[in-house]
């Protein structure tokens, strides 16, 4: 009981903007369980922005400065941890140098022109589809946990099954501590929490989308990086976040409206 609670005190401190686990020690398979709480923690931002949501339709506030507060909801709770990755991988995919290059361009902390331009264009969309669904819809407590969840359900198998990028890093450190048990008792975890979403999200077709989605990503990490690193994960986090707000969105408008 005692190595899960500092496992999970590890996992709060990494995934979130709470700095709970500064006394533990940092080992391989430590980290490796980590893992767990990606999904977890989905559902726990799911639940704040939910909670939020309500609060503010109670208020005085236009549609347009709602939409914008919730977006800050999960991006201040991770501390932005997702963002940075998604704004180095923008700045390494934009530079159309080799894979070697890219891999350079993801060390280093300088931020580019192309990530503020990706973030700008990633958050635009979010907010979009945030807006619409407010005005003309229904934002449901499962469709949030959707949105929240399954991006880092499937991160997580990401840093499992994926090859990583280069032999050091935060994706090669994560791996050397997976082992079998791990592997299946987050297959468990997958079964239950896509099982839960399927049975209560009511248009299937979202599953369907994101399947696609999560398989032109790989192909995209692949080509361009030759594996993962930790911003392709925080890529791929942001990316099928705003992805499953326009999807929602496009489904209302065009199969649900």
């Amino acid at each position: 009981m005692k190595e899960v609670f500092m496992i999970t005190r590890m996992a709060i401190q990494f995934f979130t903007v709470l700095p709970v686990a500064k006394t533990i020690e940092w080992t391989e398979r430590r980290t490796a369980k980590t893992i767990f709480y990606l999904p977890l923690l989905g559902i726990v931002i799911a639940c704040m922005f939910f909670y939020t949501m309500n609060v503010f339709a109670n208020l005085q506030m236009s549609t347009s400065v709602v939409s914008l507060l919730l977006i800050l909801v999960p991006i201040v709770f991770t501390g932005g941890l997702h963002v940075d990755g998604y704004m180095d991988v923008s700045d390494a995919y934009f530079s159309r140098q080799s894979k070697e290059a890219k891999l350079h361009i993801l060390s280093d902390p300088h931020v580019g022109s192309f990530a503020i331009l990706s973030l700008l264009f990633l958050l635009g969309l979010r907010w979009m589809s945030i807006h619409e669904l407010l005005t003309y819809s229904e934002i449901t407590m499962w469709n949030v946990i959707l949105i929240f969840s399954l991006p880092r359900l499937v991160g997580g198998w990401l840093l499992i099954i994926e090859k990583p990028a280069k032999e050091t890093g935060l994706a090669a450190y994560f791996q050397r501590g997976v082992t079998k048990h791990i592997i299946r008792l987050y297959v468990c975890m997958s079964i239950l929490l896509l099982a839960a979403l399927f049975f209560m999200i009511d248009n299937k077709l979202v599953f369907l989308a994101y399947g696609l989605f999560t398989v032109g990503f790989i192909r995209f990490i692949r080509v361009n990086f030759g594996g993962i690193t930790g911003d392709v994960i925080g890529t791929s986090i942001e990316g099928g976040e705003t992805f499953l707000w326009i999807t929602l969105w496009l489904l209302h408008v065009f199969v649900m409206g």
